[in-house]
């Protein structure tokens, strides 16, 4: 079983010790056998931004030749630094071991436990306690900043303020695999505990197949989001996203040709810190335009290649939440096909 001292925690803060990581990690999660179902991290760990607060943890050996092993391994990006927002993204070998329909239990229905369930959840445990172990740095978004956006969000969207957003105890997991939930289900660390945590269906966009570039409408024209727009972006999800994180992310809009050089556009789109679709919105009175097709493959074919590597294929992807039957169909005619389940989760240390 796992133990404290098989888990290891590389720091990304300094550059020559990331680019010794990073390049290791990423030619191992680029074997097809992991690629798609590791692309969360991948391309978290491909977009950068390591703050003081950055690490990869694994319970490899890094400065081995990483082939096969007979245990479960994971690699995770962890920067606690950047909460309230997601602050792990996570990739186990055991995600595309049981992939196959009859190893996943169906909703309410329990499979029996073996002793590979026993051991990966050992893992996570030994993980999740190394990640208490380094502390709680302070957050790069300032604790003003984070209370007026969760009030602003609440405000527009009428849903009350989380009082959990800024609790230091409470670490969000994202892009979690169907397959690991149920381990991180039974450690009994999840909060809320009895609310259970919203599905998305995971797109991949394999670029060759976007459909051909169409143009705008002649009323409109192509820009981008500006920090003063940002309250509006906020405005129209259900995530109270950070103005420090929307600055860096690259994006595309549109806006009207009849309004003003400073007003605010009709749809927008951001590449996510993890290379997904992200933000993604139309106002009303522009829908049924197709403009929310138009800038995804936009933003997928222009704001994706710093992404690009030579001999890998070139795939964008995003997350819908099931029961968003018009968001996955316009991703189903970008050429998008469903990849799977994936989970964003609240693990409070308060409880390990």
């Amino acid at each position: 079983m796992a133990k404290p001292s098989d888990i290891r925690a590389y720091s990304l803060a300094n550059p020559t010790k990331a680019s010794e990581v990073i390049p290791k990690v990423l030619e191992h999660l680029r074997q097809p056998t992991y690629f798609r179902t590791a692309l969360a991290l991948y391309r978290r760990l491909q977009f950068g931004r390591f703050l003081d607060s950055s690490y990869l943890f694994t319970n490899r050996q890094l400065d081995t030749q990483l082939g096969q092993l007979d245990t479960p391994w994971f690699y995770a990006f962890v920067d606690r630094g950047c909460r309230p927002e997601t602050e792990v993204w996570l990739f186990g070998s055991w995600e595309v071991e049981t992939q196959s329909a009859s190893d996943i239990p169906l909703e309410n229905e329990k499979r029996e436990e073996t002793s590979a369930d026993r051991t990966i959840r050992t893992l996570l445990l030994e993980f999740i306690r190394s990640i208490k172990d380094i502390g709680t740095p302070p957050s790069i978004h300032r604790p003003e900043a984070v209370l007026a956006a969760q009030s602003q969000l609440a405000t527009s969207t009428h849903h009350p303020p989380n009082p959990q957003l800024p609790n230091p105890n409470i670490l969000l997991f994202g892009a979690i695999h169907n397959t690991t939930l149920p381990h991180l289900q039974s450690l009994d660390l999840l909060s809320p505990p009895l609310l259970p945590p919203t599905p998305n269906h995971t797109f991949h966009f394999p670029i060759s197949a976007l459909p051909p570039p169409t143009p705008l409408p002649s009323n409109l024209r192509w820009g981008t989001v500006s920090p003063t727009h940002f309250p509006l972006v906020r405005s129209r999800t259900e995530i109270a996203r950070q103005d420090y994180t929307l600055a860096r992310l690259p994006n595309l809009a549109i806006f009207s040709k009849d309004d003003p050089a400073d007003a605010a556009p009709v749809a927008w789109a951001f590449v996510g810190l993890d290379g997904s679709l992200t933000t993604l919105h139309t106002e009303v009175e522009y829908r049924r335009l197709g403009l929310g097709m138009k800038l995804s493959a936009k933003l997928f074919r222009e704001e994706m290649v710093r992404f690009w590597e030579e001999g890998v294929e070139r795939l964008a992807h995003g997350n819908v939440m099931v029961g968003n039957g018009a968001s996955a169909g316009m991703c189903r005619n970008l050429g998008g096909r469903d990849w799977g389940e994936v989970y964003w989760v609240c693990v409070d240390l308060g409880r390990v």
